[in-house]
């Protein structure tokens, strides 16, 4: 067999066979989300077609005739076609569906043969005598605990600096750097081919093989229900895919260093596994729901210093909590069924397994998430256990009697905490339990792996809740929101023209309505279908929205902009924040040149600016719009929001009369809107970036992501912090100081207040407050 040089060569493979596929997995998802946007269903079918991979490699590992120099090569070619595929994305976007499928084969491909490294590496350990258990764990958790430091470091260290492409470059030619040692050192082809087939297996070892696969097909089931969990406690950010990935890995490495020794199969033995499996597996439903309920008290308890070190640790400290019981019992099943029968060859083990919980991720996306709750669903896998795995009568009898009474906890933890409210209250145990008790009603809306809950509290108010991230307050059913409305009408007192107009992001839907009044053609498009369903809780804004002139279409904004044909007079991006759902991209250097190529030439272009973003991502947004939109206006929305609207490169930015369609939308009259749109808008702010070497955000380097995912705005809730207002200086304009020497000044900011804290456009003849 194939001889190694010294220990350090071996450990440096160890970590090197280990790393790349979940690399390769995070990237290919990246690249991907460019195309067809940040999607559940995206991410959990990547997972799955991994495993699928996996599965199939780990079975012909031994039986093809392969080495590890072709096995190397063979991912070298399929990396110079995946760096081709995300060069020609671009190109490929008028191929969408088409795309889609050849990136997942790809994916496929590459998860296929890294799965080929283990089986051959884990024959030569066997080949130069090592105990064969031993050995497997001691791998497994070596390259399980390495990709866990990898991914983390990728994700936070290097991925907006060196960017997609050269991390590629880089694994490329590593790939190649192993097919030539390897080359070099083998001495030997031959291997131990295994004599019998999965058939033949399968006949032999029932008891082994369908219940492993029964188990996997449970494991990858609640391995979903986890990933939704995070999305929803921690909020659906891009980085708590790799963090989900990296707990989930770290926990099959303890269950890999537990197994290392023989003492760990003392206490834990395949029969023992199936018999008390009902009993466990409720035990993590109510571990599931208990741990986001303690670890809010911590975060209550704790006083964490503001940094993003510590908001690392809290987001690792939930993801490790959560996933590491059940990462854990499930991770122990290869360990156990290869302790149990050493014959069986263990690329078929790795197969099983695989296979096993590829089916039930793919069942959990397709039918069961939209079928069932998922804490009902995980307690009916328990209970199947309980029927099927359970042999003895008197042993089914003991676990029922444990079962009602996890079921009976399950009942009091789903009750006593809702888990239809945002992530900002599961943060804090007082603000989950204090919101929990005001919910009057709950109505939910699922659709291709995405949920949106219409949560009431107190009866009046009304949230809605997009996979677990605040997004909305919802108006009373005959009223809508004013400030999402006046984020529609601050860029119409500037058109020219109203032929078309594109709003990327349906939102609350009022946003839309003053184009809608005042455009003959408005294209909304929006990535969830979802949205829709928030008109349906205001019918004036659905008579408007729903109208003829407007038309609604699901898909990604930026994949809209590359690939559409029509020349809009206005643009308004409507997402609030580049912060959830990867929405960064649309911040990028290639959205932004795709709305500049689609505006006309006197056409206007306006998007939200969220207060909570750092300074340093206040100055690289600038930095990366600074040359396509040099004339802007801001207008102050509400708290922490605001409305930049620009013109279109070095055409001047003109007001224009205001359109009467805009005071009655906002329900005053025309001198009151006038006034008031005078009194919130800030002339002509300074958009030069004030560090001139700051980085652009681009799709290869996503700087944004990478900020929003150290440090995520607004994490806690905390909304005292406004960085729009220092970085632009705007409290010079709206001074209570000031306001006593310009009667201008002093009318501003008696409107500005008025606006604040009571929501009304004319002066009350009240005295101007602090506002900033």
């Amino acid at each position: 067999m194939i001889k190694l040089r010294n220990a350090q060569i071996e450990f440096l493979y160890l970590i090197w066979f280990g790393a790349p596929v979940l690399l390769y997995q995070i990237l290919i998802s990246r690249i991907l989300t460019q195309v067809f946007g940040s999607l559940f269903f995206i991410q959990l079918f990547l997972i799955a077609v991994a495993y699928l991979g996996t599965a199939l490699g780990s079975y012909l590992s031994l039986r093809l005739k392969l080495n590890l120099a072709k096995s190397h090569g063979l991912m070298f070619g399929l990396i110079l076609l995946l760096i081709g595929f995300d060069q020609a994305s671009s190109e490929l976007l008028a191929f969408p569906t088409m795309s889609l499928i050849f990136g997942f084969i790809l994916f496929f491909a590459i998860s296929f043969v890294s799965s080929l490294l283990l089986p051959l590496y884990f024959e030569e350990q066997r080949s130069r005598g090592l105990e064969e258990v031993s050995a497997f764990n001691k791998i497994y958790f070596y390259f399980h605990l390495l990709v866990v430091v990898v991914l983390v470091y990728m994700e936070l260290g290097i991925l907006h600096t060196w960017g997609l492409n050269k991390i590629l470059l880089s694994l490329c030619a590593m790939e190649w750097i192993w097919a030539m040692y390897w080359w070099k050192h083998s001495r030997t082809t031959a291997l131990v081919i295994p004599t019998s087939s999965f058939k033949e297996d399968l006949r032999h070892f029932p008891s082994l093989l369908l219940p492993l696969f029964t188990f996997s097909v449970v494991s990858g089931i609640i391995q979903s229900i986890l990933y939704r969990q995070i999305q929803n406690v921690l909020a659906p950010l891009a980085f708590h895919y790799s963090l989900y990935l990296a707990a989930l890995i770290l926990s099959w490495a303890m269950a890999s260093l537990w197994f290392r020794g023989k003492r760990g199969y003392e206490f834990l033995n395949w029969n023992s596994f199936k018999k008390h499996s009902a009993v466990l597996i409720l035990s993590l439903l109510v571990w599931s729901l208990s741990w986001p309920v303690f670890w809010a008290a911590i975060m209550e308890l704790i006083s964490w210093p503001d940094s993003a070190t510590a908001t690392f640790l809290q987001r690792s400290l939930f993801c490790v909590g959560l996933i590491l019981p059940t990462g854990f019992f499930f991770g122990s099943l290869l360990p156990l069924v290869k302790k149990e029968n050493n014959q069986i060859p263990l690329g078929t083990y790795l197969a099983v397994n695989c296979s096993g919980n590829a089916v039930g991720i793919l069942l959990f996306i397709s039918i069961l998430f939209e079928a069932t709750g998922i804490f009902q669903l995980w307690t009916l896998l328990g209970l199947l256990c309980l029927i099927f795995a359970n042999k003895e009568n008197k042993m089914r009898i003991l676990t029922a009697g444990v079962s009602v009474v996890l079921c009976t906890l399950t009942y009091f933890l789903v009750t006593d905490f809702s888990w239809a409210l945002g992530s900002y209250s599961h943060r804090n145990l007082t603000r989950w339990v204090k919101d929990s008790r005001s919910v009057t009603d709950v109505k939910v809306f699922k659709h291709n792996s995405s949920e949106v809950n219409f949560v009431e509290l107190d009866h009046s108010h009304k949230l809605m809740i997009m996979n677990g991230h605040h997004s909305i307050n919802l108006p009373s059913w005959r009223s809508y929101s004013p400030a999402d409305t006046f984020m529609g009408l601050t860029p119409l007192s500037y058109t020219n023209k109203h032929g078309n107009a594109l709003v990327i992001g349906l939102g609350t839907g009022t946003t839309v309505m003053g184009a809608a009044e005042l455009f003959s053609h408005v294209d909304v498009v929006d990535l969830d279908p979802t949205m829709l369903k928030v008109l349906d809780f205001m019918p004036l804004v659905a008579e408007k929205v729903k109208s003829k002139n407007v038309k609604f279409t699901e898909a990604d904004g930026l994949t809209f902009l590359r690939t559409q044909k029509r020349r809009y007079d206005l643009i308004i991006n409507n997402v609030p924040s580049p912060v959830y759902f990867a929405a960064a991209k649309l911040w990028s250097r290639e959205a932004l040149e795709g709305v500049y190529d689609s505006l006309e030439d006197d056409g206007i272009f306006a998007q939200w600016l969220d207060g909570e973003l750092s300074l340093e991502s206040v100055n690289i947004l600038l930095q990366t719009s600074q040359d396509l939109f040099k004339h802007c206006d801001m207008f102050y929305l509400q708290f922490n929001f605001y409305s930049l609207v620009c013109s279109k490169g070095d055409h001047p930015l003109t007001l224009h009369e205001h359109p009467s369609a805009a005071a009655n939308l906002m329900q005053t009259d025309t001198r009151s809107y006038a006034d008031f749109f005078e009194a919130l808008r800030f002339p002509a702010v300074n958009t030069t970036p004030q560090n001139p070497n700051a980085p652009m955000n681009t799709l290869d380097q996503p700087y944004m992501d990478v900020l929003v995912a150290q440090r995520p705005p607004g994490w806690v809730g905390d909304q005292t912090r406004d960085n729009i207002v220092q970085y632009f200086k705007l409290y010079e304009q709206v001074d209570q100081e000031a306001a006593l020497k310009s009667p201008a000044i002093d009318k501003k900011c008696r409107i500005f207040s008025n606006w604040i804290f009571h929501k009304e456009f004319k002066d009350k003849g009240e005295p101007c407050s602090r506002i900033f």
